[in-house]
């Protein structure tokens, strides 16, 4: 017995010892490293950032600090990595800094909200039997058995904020003050489930997808509707804590097509007028102590800054002829150690296409300092194909971006090149650009190996359109994932 134990130990002593010996091999063969382009890499200093790469199979931590790159090495795949990679960046230790997941919605008990409506108490009602032809045309009740079913008709509706805890309950509801009134009818359709008491509901309002927003400042939670060109009224910012949550009212029955209550406390600490020449289209969290909100004000684009009492701090109306073309607006927000904050912000114009897709096509992007000297706007230079990180700071603009390698004509690539450039902010002067030197471009080979390239072979593109590429080799194309600041929080909304 004791020589078997001792056969297990050297076995495991011989397996460790080999894979040490395999990661110490892939940290000397691979090629990563930061390569200099133009500029000094002093300016660097400013901004040191933190990323992940690596495959299916294995990658790393990488650091870039005071210019100088450090990598740490995992035997763990891309998505384990990346959950190790934001457990250490919440601060989280132990067996709980292993087991973390950042796509399980058991992190926390969180707020969010959405947007519901209810006929006005002005409105005109009209009841039909039967489900509205609408509801029938677009499928929305092909998905269970009803054997009947009832429309309930509304020529004007008024919007309402609901706010729910994610993983306990609890419940808050308030009507904005917006009002829909343009179309001839708005109608809330219900179907009766065959041999069931319970009964399913669509609403016309469902369709218009309106956005709300909900960000977290201090211990409480501000939340508001965002609105459309065919909205009347206003919309309000509103601020609730977890305690001002209620028990939930329960779901629609039989007898209920809508519902008009209120509940919980939310208290309103700032409104906003709405119609066809004002609209609110994005509301984000500024650190702990203030928000910024996007809107249009009589065909104007306006930035503005609100303490958490809601009052105005700062406006700057932004030069822009294309109000008319604005649906939706994101922003990346970055709040450094020492409270100041980057906001990048991109406008687009969202289309509606006949395969009920959407085509977002962005008209104006550029960027926010918001330090002790107050606000000023910068704008964003040196577009490349695809945007990592992009923040500012001390009147500089650092974007990390990356693209693919033109010269590499192969289906499927997935290696591409990651750039650092530092630019000054009023001037859009490169002051410094490097990138990260990989060899990953190699990991095609094994994506085309495969394939037959005889004299008779079909065209290796074609090959690729019609054949299977073995799961293994899928996940041994590396990339490059997440990066983020190391002195800095990132909330990224797009």
């Amino acid at each position: 017995m004791k020589n078997k134990i001792i056969g297990i130990m050297a076995l495991s002593i011989l397996i460790f010892s080999a894979f040490l010996g395999t990661m110490r091999g892939q940290k000397d063969d691979g090629v990563f490293y930061l390569k200099d382009i133009e500029g000094q890499r002093d300016y660097l200093k400013l901004f040191p950032v933190e990323g992940i790469t690596g495959d299916g199979t294995q990658g790393c931590i990488f650091r870039i600090e005071d210019g100088a790159l450090s990598v740490d090495y995992y035997p763990f795949g891309l998505d384990e990595i990346r959950n190790l990679f934001y457990a250490q960046r919440e601060g989280i230790v132990g067996i709980k800094k292993y087991s973390y997941d950042i796509y399980s919605t058991n992190n926390g008990d969180e707020l969010t909200s959405f947007a519901d409506s209810a006929p006005s108490m002005d409105a005109k009602i009209q009841h039909m039997d039967g489900i509205h032809e609408e509801a029938m045309e677009n499928g929305y009740f092909d998905y269970v058995e009803v054997s009947g079913g009832e429309t309930v008709l509304a020529d004007k509706i008024d919007i309402y904020l609901n706010i729910y805890a994610t993983n306990s309950p609890g419940e808050a509801r308030v009507r904005t003050g917006m009002t829909l009134q343009d179309q001839v009818e708005y109608y809330y359709a219900k179907g009766y489930q065959e041999g069931d008491e319970t009964s399913v509901g669509y609403s016309s309002f469902d369709e218009l997808e309106f956005e709300t927003f909900c960000v977290k400042a201090g211990d409480a939670y501000y939340c508001m509707v965002g609105s459309k060109r065919e909205c009347q009224g206003e919309t309000s910012l509103y601020r609730i804590k977890k305690s001002g949550l209620s028990e939930p009212e329960g779901t629609l029955d039989r007898e209920d097509f809508y519902q008009q209550y209120e509940c919980g406390a939310v208290e309103r600490i700032c409104s906003f007028p709405v119609n066809e020449k004002d609209r609110v289209i994005g509301l984000y969290a500024l650190g702990e102590e203030a928000f910024g909100i996007f809107r249009i004000q009589n065909e104007t684009l306006l930035f503005e800054v609100y303490d958490s009492e809601g009052s105005l701090v700062h406006q700057d109306l932004l030069p822009t002829q294309l109000c008319n073309k604005i649906d939706r607006a994101e922003a990346e927000i970055t709040v450094w150690e020492e409270g100041d904050v980057s906001v990048y912000f991109r406008m687009y114009d969202v289309v509606k296409n006949d395969d009920s897709s959407q085509t977002w096509d962005c008209v104006l992007d550029g960027m926010y300092q918001i330090d002790e000297q107050g606000v000023k706007r910068l704008d964003c230079f040196g577009q490349r194909s695809g945007r990592l990180l992009t923040l500012c700071r001390n009147n500089l603009v650092f974007d990390v971006s990356m693209e693919l390698d033109e010269g590499i004509q192969i289906p499927s690539y997935y290696g591409y090149q990651v750039y650092f450039t530092v630019m000054n902010g009023d001037t859009g002067k490169v002051l410094y650009q490097g990138k990260l030197e990989t060899d990953y471009f190699e990991d095609s080979y094994k994506t085309v190996s495969p394939y037959n390239i005889g004299k008779n072979a079909d065209y290796l593109e074609e090959a690729v359109k019609t054949q299977y590429i073995d799961g293994l080799l899928g996940q041994r194309q590396r990339q490059i994932g997440d990066i983020l600041p190391l002195n800095g929080k990132v909330v990224n909304l797009w």
